[in-house]
């Protein structure tokens, strides 16, 4: 994987948290997956296919995902339930539209799948073993949140 490849989703990342969430996420370590473990506690996921294949992951602990949902849909949130999910799942989808858009002014197009969203402590997602995953740390008030991008040319 290009490390330019994980550039439009970070741009993305950072224009849909401050236009619909009204967070400004602080841009924090690039960093290559080693492992497949996630260390929080809710990831939305969704494949890429086309002119480049793979998939993009939001990873976050259940306090930020409430805080974020609150913020999204305007209703608080005790536990993390079907709501949360799915917009958690549907601010990855505004990531992942956005920087689609970015990548068809280079002329990579590519087709999203609908996001899924897995739950709980130290889940994985398991990836083909011959492409590369890069991820972004972002900082939200005192908490963390992570995107991570494993994507391959189709050239």
């Amino acid at each position: 994987m290009k490390a330019e490849h994980i550039n439009p989703f970070i741009t993305s990342t950072s224009e849909v948290f401050r236009t619909m969430l009204s967070i400004d996420p602080v841009r924090g370590q690039l960093y290559v997956k080693s492992g497949e473990k996630l260390p929080y506690d809710i990831s939305g996921i969704i494949g890429l296919a086309g002119a480049a294949s793979g998939f993009v992951i939001i990873s976050m602990t259940e306090s930020l995902a409430l805080k974020v949902v609150e913020k999204f849909i305007g209703e608080k949130k005790e536990k993390i339930d079907d709501d949360v999910m799915d917009a958690i799942g549907e601010i990855l989808n505004m990531i992942a539209g956005g920087a689609k858009q970015i990548f068809s002014r280079t002329g990579t197009k590519f087709k999203i799948s609908i996001p899924n969203v897995v739950v709980g402590k130290d889940h994985v997602v398991g990836k083909q073993k011959n492409v590369q995953c890069l991820g972004m740390t972002f900082k939200v008030g005192e908490e963390m949140f992570v995107i991570e991008v494993a994507l391959r040319d189709g050239n």
